[in-house]
Formats: structure tokens, sequence, C-alpha cells
């Protein structure tokens, strides 16, 4: 990741004349380390220049955070290498940011730097091809063929051999023969490994905006220059959020300031980005995780050089080396994929974009059509902008949501996973070619493999869940750990050989769509079908052709994609995360329900939803029916407030993990009481108890949960948590989850 032509503006002194680095690493490095400025690299290393040291005898990158003339130690190791060009923007403001997410969510700062200073990052080179160039040679002597390809090749400044023949259809032998006989010259040049979603081509075209959002675009736009707070726009599903977000783009590129937008799966990336490039052009870059470490190289590089000002990606974006953004969009806001829980920095993304909008003077916009509970309190109490779309964008409306009680299909002796109303209404769209889209949201075939002679159930032996059978491949899996094995023939407790394989997931729900509907065309979207690089794109494309009548999925195909002929939408178990324990369980029920309704109807038809439900009675179910986000806001609300949940508090979540229990159980029984005396009343502290799910990877797991009213005195309690475990047994890890997603 050389980032040539990454010049850096004159420096402070201090900058240019230090002998001394302070060094942060994006591993298990704990603090900053001092390191010498040999006289080669004197005025190369600035704040967030990547630069290799030695650490114990192993050449490690980590990025310089602070230049300084002198350090208390005397023996300091050289840094051994630079990295040209800078993580950081112009004016040194992000790394005001990145020190605000180390504070905020207790990590060491060099943790926050992990995507931009990942090793495979590091090592990732520009990639050269050999181009080629016309000459100025007279062709007298050139047969008429090579003379007609020769002035079609004249039409480029340079090319490859691969461009010319997909776009002209001129075969390598005859550019090798022109080559060969001096008519053209050849050289290595570097090329930009772009993204797949950045490969096809787009046509352009303009968008005629609706009165509500060209209000809502106006109103953002008075706040370009100086933005005062943060804008919710709470639009319904097919509002044309996307539109404002276009238009608001482009007049903030017109400016010559950068733009950064989060979507919240890698399965949004490839419709946001064709949208945005069919009004816009290519001058977008991409960040996700789907990405080979050279095509996130040369992203980066690209937006360090300021040859592309926008970036669209998924969470980790908002660290984007953006120059002077003045546009920051995060789109379905409440997606709890925003926030990173399964390493430092637990940080969400949206709350990173409000502060970064805030320290670089960045128009903030938040979308959502079911927006999350903290974001629109906020709107209402007045501390972000509130705008509405109410109404579908051009002549689409809002689908029919159908109810079926799943028991009454039982009582009528239906036991599979399609109701009788949904067959039927399955079969009527394949009649009249329409698509139809059915949301599990289980990966799997079956969730549970239980033995009918002795009732054992196949575990995890690592972990406190049981294990998932994959038919494709006959496994058992966890979801969990990773851990898997043969699928069982005989019971392992008692070698019984009845084994039942109870509860559905997705495979077992693809194997009946197949079975009942022969003749369609069936395309499965989860994880374990875009693994490969690129499949996320293949799956949708083929959809968005036509090429495939029904596509089931799990909450990937819930949230953003826009399939005009879809006319039907199956929730085939609507209770699956509706009891978990979790105080946002029915916050994310709702959300769920009412995104993947949103599929349907998005052209010129009404279009269906039909919810399959245990549980017809329950608010979310019953206002997600009706579209009803405000009812359903108001209801919950009065039971976050009785209980001081968000946003009527500041949430925290500390767990320990550990080999042995009772080590554990000590641990976090004295961290609960070091609290207890820190905060006295202030806090409201829930636990220790076991953590729901008790056992992952052979390690016991305990949690307590920290209610407060003060983020200032929840983050000095937790600090103290942090001070006082920095020298606990390798046996045991602490974990801090600052605003926790996940409770499990």
């Amino acid at each position: 990741m050389t980032f040539e032509n990454g010049q850096l503006n004159s420096c402070s002194s201090s900058e240019t004349c230090g002998s001394v680095v302070s060094v942060a690493f994006p591993i298990a490095i704990p603090g900053l380390y001092d390191y010498r400025i040999s006289h080669e690299f004197k005025g190369l290393i600035k704040t967030g220049t990547a630069v290799l040291v030695d650490v114990r005898n192993k050449q490690i990158w980590g990025v310089a955070v602070e230049i300084k003339s002198s350090s208390p130690y005397t023996e300091l190791k050289p840094v051994l290498a630079v990295k040209n060009g800078k993580l950081i923007d112009d004016s040194g403001s992000l790394i005001k940011l990145y020190e605000w997410m180390a504070s905020y969510y207790q990590c060491d700062i060099g943790r926050v730097f992990r995507p931009l200073v990942s090793k495979g990052l590091m090592n990732a080179n520009a990639k050269t091809v050999q181009a080629f160039s016309v000459l100025p040679k007279t062709t007298d002597k050139l047969k008429p063929a090579y003379k007609q390809i020769l002035d079609t090749l004249a039409k480029y400044k340079e090319f490859t051999c691969a461009q010319v023949e997909r776009l002209e259809g001129i075969k390598k032998s005859a550019v090798a023969y022109l080559h060969k006989n001096g008519f053209l010259e050849k050289k290595k040049v570097e090329v930009l490994r772009e993204a797949d979603e950045l490969k096809d081509d787009v046509g352009r075209h303009e968008i005629l905006l609706s009165e509500e959002q060209l209000y809502s675009v106006e109103m953002i736009s008075q706040e370009l220059d100086k933005p005062k707070k943060p804008f919710l726009l709470y639009g319904i599903t097919g509002s044309g959020k996307t539109h404002v977000y276009i238009e608001l783009a482009s007049r903030v590129l017109q400016k010559g300031r950068g733009v950064i937008i989060l979507v919240p799966e890698i399965t949004l990336t490839p419709q946001t980005i064709q949208r945005f490039r069919a009004v816009l052009g290519d001058v977008i870059a991409v960040i996700h995780s789907h990405m080979s470490d050279g095509e996130r190289r040369d992203s980066l590089q690209e937006l360090v050089t300021g040859n592309k000002k926008m970036v669209i990606g998924v969470r980790s974006a908002i660290l984007a080396p953006v120059q002077n953004p003045g546009l920051i969009i995060v789109d379905e806001e409440h997606d709890g994929s925003y926030k990173q829980g399964d390493m430092e920095p637990r940080y969400n993304a949206r709350d990173v974009a409000v502060m970064r909008g805030s320290i670089q003077n960045a128009v903030v916009l938040l979308g959502s059509a079911t927006p999350s509970f903290e974001s629109y309190y906020n709107s209402i109490s007045g501390k972000y902008n509130l705008l509405k779309l109410s109404q579908r964008f051009g002549a689409a409306t809002l689908p029919r949501v159908q109810i079926v009680d799943m028991a009454e299909e039982h009582r009528n002796n239906n036991w599979t996973l399609l109701s009788r109303y949904l067959f039927e209404r399955i079969q009527q769209c394949l009649d009249q070619n329409r698509q139809v889209i059915l949301l599990l949201n289980r990966r799997g075939f079956a969730t549970v493999l239980l033995c009918k002679e002795c009732g054992h159930s196949c575990m995890c032996p690592n972990c406190s869940v049981s294990l998932r059978y994959h038919r494709a491949d006959r496994t058992v899996k966890c979801h969990l750990c990773g851990y898997e094995s043969n699928a069982p023939d005989r019971c392992p407790s008692c070698e019984g050989e009845q084994i039942k394989y109870k509860g559905s997931g997705i495979q077992k729900a693809e194997e009946l769509i197949r079975q009942r509907f022969p003749d369609a065309r069936i395309l499965r979207m989860d994880q374990d079908t875009t693994r490969r690089k690129g499949s996320h794109i293949s799956i949708l494309k083929e959809f968005a052709d036509r090429e495939a009548d029904i596509l089931i999925g799990t909450q990937m195909v819930s949230k953003g994609l826009n399939f005009p002929n879809v006319a039907l939408v199956g929730v085939l178990q609507a209770d699956t995360g509706l009891h978990f324990p979790d105080f946002r369980a029915s916050e994310k029920t709702f959300q769920l329900l009412a995104q993947v309704a949103g599929r349907a109807g998005r052209a010129d038809n009404q279009g269906e939803v039909v919810i399959q439900t245990y549980c017809p009675e329950e608010i979310a179910i019953k206002t997600a029916q009706h579209h009803d986000y405000e009812q359903f806001f108001n209801y919950e609300l009065k039971n976050r407030q009785e209980l001081s949940y968000p946003p009527f508090s500041r949430l925290a979540r500390i767990i320990v993990e550990g080999n042995v229990e009772q080590e554990v159980k000590n641990r976090i029984c004295g961290i609960s009481s070091m609290l207890r005396r820190f905060a006295g009343p202030e806090f409201t502290i829930l636990g220790p108890t076991p953590a729901v799910l008790e056992r992952i990877a052979n390690e016991s797991r305990y949690s307590l949960l920290i209610k407060a009213q003060s983020a200032r005195k929840l983050g000095e309690a937790l600090r103290e948590v942090r001070k006082s475990n920095s020298r606990m047994s390798k046996n045991l890890k602490v974990i801090i989850d600052v605003d926790p997603v996940n409770m499990l």
C-alpha cells in the first residue's frame, strides 16, 4: 500500500525535526512505544504514517501517533521502513476521531487503525501490467488489415491486450505483431484493482425528485457549509431515500468536498453503487470485506491521493482517509451490523459517523424506514433534525400484509413450513411471471438433532449451543466456534437409530420449496452461499435479471434491495428473534418485518407480504402489518422508560471469559464490587450472571450490565476497570462493550 504521490502539507517544526516517534499497533500490544527516527526518514514520518518497527524480534507495522524531539528512554530501536502517504487527512482531524474512539470504546488507539494497517494490506503492492501505445511511424508497407487495427488502437493513449480484445475484438497476436515490427511501444504501467461492483458498465441517467425529496434535499443543503446537528431522514420503504442521497452527494462533490456513504450489508453495495454511478459517474471507491488486499490497497490509494472523493462501503469505511468530507450518509442506520462486537474497537459506525461529522464539519445524514429508538428519540427531542418521506416514489404503494397464525395451521394438520395461504400465493405469482422473496433468518437444514429413543441432542463440545445440521455436506456445525463433524447415523449416547432433525433452517426450507414448486428457478442467499468472492453480486444480478423466480434468504434479503418484479414476500418464521433475552428483541423483530415487507410492490403493483407467526397478537407483528412505526415506537418507549433502557440510559456490558469457570466468576465478581464502590447509586448493575451463551470455544463466560445516566461517569468507571485488569492472568479475558447490541 505505497501511497505514491501522497504528499503531505508542510508540518510543524516538531514533526519536521523530531527524532522520536511514538507508535501504536493494531494488534494485542497495549500502549505507545517510542522508536528512533534515523536520518534517512527525517521529515518523512508524520502523524498517521505507517511505519515498520521491531517488536520482540518481530517486524510489525504500526502507526505514528506522535512525533517528538526526545524520549525518557535512552536505548531506542530505529524505524525500519516507512510507507509513503498517510492514513489520516491533511488537517490531522482524523487523529482526533481515532483518539475519541479509543477513549469512548475503551481500547488502545492502535486497534482503531486495524482496518488500515492489516498485515495483508501493508504487504500488498501496486499491480503492474504490460501496456502498449502507438508510435508515429509510416504504415505504407503495412497490410490493410493491420492498418485498420492500428487506426483503431490510435484512439487509446495506452492500452492492454485484454482491454482491446474485450472492447474492440483485437487479438493478442495482432498486438504482438505490431509491436514486433516497431509500430507499438511496450512498457509496464500500474493498473487500478477495483471491487467487482465497479467492473460492470452502467448507463447514465438523471433523477427527477418528488416534492418531498426535493424539500429534504433543500433543507439539508442549507447546512452543507455550516452544519449544526445531524439529520434523520425517516422515509417509508420505497420512498426514494437513495435519490436524496445521490442529489446531496452531487452537490457536495461540486463543492470539491468528499462524501462517505455507509451501508450495513455487503449485499447492498452492488445496487447502491450502480445507482450512484448511473448519476455521478466513476467517482466512487469501494471498501468491504469481500475485496482482496490489493483491491482495498488501491481503493485507499485513490482516496489518499484525492483521485476519488467518494467512498461507499460497510462499517469500516467510516475510518477511510477521505479528504475534507462534506457529507456522511448512514443508510439503514438502525441496523445492528454497524456495531462491531467481535473485536476491538467495539464501535458503532453510526455513532462514529456522527462524531466524525462534528470534528470535520460535515453534514451527517442518517436514513431509515425503521429508525433506531436512539436516533428517533434524538430527533423528536431536538438533538437531531427530523425529515420525513411519507409516500412511496412514483406509482408504487405500500404492500398489503397478511398475518397467518401457524398454530391454526397445525390445528388443521399442516405441519410444514408453508401455510396453505402462502403456498397458494406463491403459485399465483409464478403463474403471472412475478418474483417471490422468502425470508427465514436461520442458517442450516435443522436446528437440533434429537434421539427419539433417549432424548439426547447433539451439542457443541466447546459451546453451550446445539449443533446445526447442514444437509449439503451431511455435517453438523457450530455457528459460534466453527466446530464441525459428520452427522451421526446413530445416537452418540444410546446407539439408537431413531435420530430426528427438529427445527427448520434455510436449507430445509429450500428443499421444501423445490419439492412444492419443481418448475421454479430458485436461489438461496445466506452466509454459506456467499462465502466465495463475488458470489453475492452474481446471486443478486441473476435475480435482478429475472433468471430466477424465488429468492430465499436470511436477513441479507430483508433490507435495501430493489427488485421491481417482486410481487410477494413471505416471512416463514416471524418469531425467530422475538423471544431472545434482549431488551431490543421486539424492536429488532419489527425492523426485520417492516424492512422485508418493503421489498414487495416497489413498481406499479401493490404487492403482498405474508407473515407466518405463532404470536399474531404481538405488538411488533401487529404494527408491522400496518406499517405503523410510530405506534410501535410510542408503545415500546414506555417499557424502555420504566426499565431505564436506552434511550433513557447509557449501557455498557462487561464479559469475562476463561478456561476455569471459578476464576472467571471470581474476576467478574471483583469487577462488580469495584463498580459498586466507584459509582454508588448512580449506576444500576445487573449481574454478574452466566452469559446467555455460557460457553464458547471451551471458555466459560460471565457478564454484567451497567446502566448509567452520565456517559462521562460511565467512561470513568470503565477506565478504572481497564486499569485494574491490565495485568490479569493470561487465562482470563475482560471484554468491555460500550453501547452493546448483542446481549448474548
